[in-house]
């Protein structure tokens, strides 16, 4: 990991631009123009995303796709100070050098604490593994579902206890279940899967819909099991759904308290199939595997805003992954050609300059800068950060 500085030419005002640097050499500097003030955090090969502010705004947390000693984790917790210079693990007694334990992924830091809640996915056995597969003409034959267990944490930093007694919520993804009640051509049972938009997106951009946030007041957080928003109490064993909140994810507790801006993939038309899924043993003996599959396209991505004890949902615009300012007046979403942000009650709009391809969405706690996850061509992430009027 080594620290690099970009000179932007006087074309650009002398812009600085201070960027922790996991390319491999050499580097050329990017040819795109940076806008005014915006600079790029990381330069990873691999994938980052989910960025957070800590509680003083000092540096930003965020997810990476492999780090240093961690190159084979999916998901490694670090953070980087916010002008840019070293990255360190977050949690090194949780995560250390060539461990390959469960990814890390979407953190959120408690409003006077600091504590840190993260979320996990969990792994589980695939769905028919098979050589061949034959589904009705017409699937679109989608990856299958991949997210089928998770939970959600709370630590607080510096903690070197094991991560089981940090304060924990299970959670069970729908979209998976074995049904070993029926047995056609003689087999054990047969897969049931569905595959809902929270699961395709998370196919496609490991974007958990867990995605906590805590409440300002502090002590609770709501998350998500991608088809309903849930408050949890750490500590508590369960967590109690929040009425009125099919189809979300992605939550943001508004700063007074009063209110939950979230993502709402809504469902395209239904198809169901069943795809037979063939394996060939070393004597040329065939395994079947039969899967009976439901499947939802994602129809329009739609951000809305709820009171937090449930109610009707005022729809704000199209897009994902809400963010707050930190005066409440201003609700920030990713849309395809960048973050916008729209007044909390609806209405006005504009565009942040130099967020295109942007996504994940986080204001600093100032209310001064946005940090975000900006993606390329090949679907990578970097982190950047962009002033705000």
């Amino acid at each position: 990991m080594r620290r690099a500085t970009l000179v932007v030419t006087a074309v650009l005002l002398s812009v600085q631009v201070w960027a922790c640097r996991d390319a491999p050499s050499p580097w050329e500097p990017p040819t795109e123009e940076i806008p005014l003030g915006a600079r790029q955090l990381t330069f990873n090969p691999g994938d980052d995303r989910s960025p957070a502010w800590s509680f003083g705004g000092d540096s930003i947390l965020y997810v990476a796709e492999g780090f240093g000693d961690l190159a084979r984790s999916d998901g490694v917790l670090v953070s980087i100070p916010a002008e840019g210079g070293t990255v360190t693990t977050v949690f090194p007694v949780l995560q250390p050098p060539r461990a390959t334990s469960a990814e890390f992924l979407a953190p959120a830091v408690e409003p006077g604490t600091g504590r840190i809640a993260y979320a996990q996915r969990l792994q589980d056995q695939g769905v028919c593994t098979a050589q061949q597969t034959s589904c009705d003409a017409t699937d679109t034959a989608p990856a299958p579902p991949t997210l089928q267990r998770g939970r959600l944490r709370v630590r607080v930093p510096g903690s070197t206890s094991p991560a089981e007694q940090d304060p924990t919520l299970s959670l069970t993804f729908d979209g998976v279940e074995f049904d070993d009640s029926r047995h056609p051509f003689g087999l054990p049972g047969v897969w049931i899967t569905r595959l809902h938009p929270f699961q395709r997106r998370f196919n496609e951009m490991s974007l958990l819909p867990v995605r906590p946030s805590w409440d300002p007041d502090g002590g609770r957080l709501v998350t998500s099991d991608g088809l309903q928003l849930l408050v949890w109490t750490p500590g508590e064993a369960d967590a109690s759904p929040i009425p009125g909140t099919g189809d979300a994810s992605w939550p943001a507790w508004s700063p007074d308290g009063t209110s939950i801006a979230f993502t709402r993939l809504e469902r395209g038309p239904e198809l169901r199939t069943t795809c037979q899924h063939l394996s060939f043993g070393p004597t040329g003996t065939i395994v079947v595997c039969v899967e009976e599959r439901t499947q939802w396209p994602i129809g329009r991505a739609v951000v809305l805003v709820i009171p937090a004890t449930g109610g009707e949902p005022l729809a704000l615009l199209e897009g994902t992954d809400p963010a707050w300012s930190p005066d409440g007046q201003w609700v920030y979403v990713a849309r395809p050609d960048g973050i916008w942000r729209v007044a909390a009650g609806g209405g006005v709009l504009g565009r942040v300059e130099g967020t295109e391809g942007g996504t994940e969405p986080a204001v600093s706690p100032d209310g001064t800068e946005l940090a975000f996850t900006k993606r390329g061509a090949d679907g990578k992430g970097d982190i950047w950060v962009v002033p705000l009027p």
